[in-house]
């Protein structure tokens, strides 16, 4: 009798055990895909930005890089049965107007590119996959025209409907090239080790676990969140500390009318001050910062980008733009005649602010 009860037990126990491993929750898995710099080319053994971004995702995630040296949007929708070999959550496309021939096809290439990169964003979603993509970068041969579509493209990526990552903004020597130092100044297509290390600080470190929590695309207000009338004599400080490892970076504020901006690019050791989109100084910096405030009367419309803006982003965002990419923070601050602490950036980085 006494063995069938222990019998019984055990076989009761296996049961529970089985269906705890059943019901347990497979933790959620990134795949990246797109061309030689997402895959690693440039860095030591493969250990690119795609690589480090990887390696800081949040504990139990997984992740697998389907990229392939020389692809382009074309390349990707004719391999695109690659992704389902894998259960990857969140797919990052990796490409770049470089390989989109951009500097042999202009106007050509900016078209297959928007338009392609479309369509792959739409076969995602259809596959239920969640999208990022990162922007276009540099590349040690582009001219002025080449610089000039990067720019204008990547301002429209800024405000697409989907999470995109500013990697110009953090590589750039301000002329469409490679920053100095940060490619090994014979490969003109990537960049080197501290070039990729570069790539990874313009991806907020929180942005897939924001996702995971559908954490939605944020928006801007169609009418500004100035302070109510009792509220406009107050002083208002905000305060913030980024996650992870921060280098180049935009903070953008109003106070009342005016917007002020503040863009540093570690690659290129200057910081750029503005006021509604006039750059009024510029510093050699060298200081990696920690940890930022800003106050003053009427203070709202907080932006915080982990990446540096060019001249023009600084002025569509002056304007009321939306810009989106590396968006680490978005605070309005100010909610009819309360403030509030709320961030609206799909990250999970917090802001305190204080009311005197």
């Amino acid at each position: 009798m006494m063995e069938r009860l222990k019998i019984l037990l055990l076989v009761c126990l296996s049961g529970l055990m089985v269906a705890c491993v059943k019901h347990e929750v497979a933790k959620p898995s990134v795949c990246y895909f797109g061309s030689s710099v997402c895959r690693g080319e440039g860095a030591d053994s493969l250990r690119g930005y795609a690589y480090q971004v990887g390696e800081q995702l949040p504990e139990g995630w997984s992740y697998t890089n389907l990229s392939v040296n020389s692809n382009n949007t074309y390349d990707l929708l004719a391999r695109f049965d690659d992704i389902l070999t894998t259960d990857a959550k969140y797919v990052v496309i990796g490409l770049s107007l470089g390989n989109e021939h951009l500097h042999e096809a202009g106007e050509a290439a900016v078209l297959s590119y928007t338009e392609n990169m479309q369509t792959l964003i739409r076969m995602l979603r259809n596959l239920g996959k969640v999208p990022i993509v990162t922007n276009n970068y540099t590349r040690a041969d582009f001219n002025e025209v080449d610089y000039r579509d990067i720019q204008r493209v990547n301002l429209g990526m800024q405000q697409w409907d989907v999470p995109t990552i500013n990697l110009c903004g953090v590589i750039d020597d301000g002329a469409g090239h490679w920053a100095e130092g940060y490619w090994n100044g014979t490969d003109i297509y990537h960049p080197n080790m501290a070039g990729h290390t570069e790539m990874m600080t313009a991806f907020p470190p929180s942005l897939f676990e924001a996702l995971e929590q559908k954490k939605p695309m944020p928006e801007r207000p169609s009418q500004p969140s100035a302070p109510a009338p009792d509220m406009r004599e107050k002083v208002v400080k905000v305060s913030f500390e980024p996650e992870g490892l921060l280098h180049s970076y935009t903070l953008s504020y109003m106070l009342g009318d005016t917007t002020y901006t503040v863009v540093h690019s570690h690659a290129r050791q200057l910081t750029w001050h503005y006021k509604n989109a006039q750059c009024v100084s510029q510093a050699a910096d060298s200081v990696v910062r920690k940890s930022f405030a800003v106050e003053g009367r009427q203070l709202h419309d907080l932006f915080f980008y982990r990446s540096a803006l060019n001249p023009l982003e600084v002025k569509a965002l002056s304007d009321g733009g939306m810009l989106r990419s590396s968006l680490d923070i978005y605070a309005p601050i100010f909610f009819g005649n309360k403030v509030k602490d709320d961030n609206l950036a799909q990250s999970l980085t917090q802001i305190k602010s204080v009311v005197y």
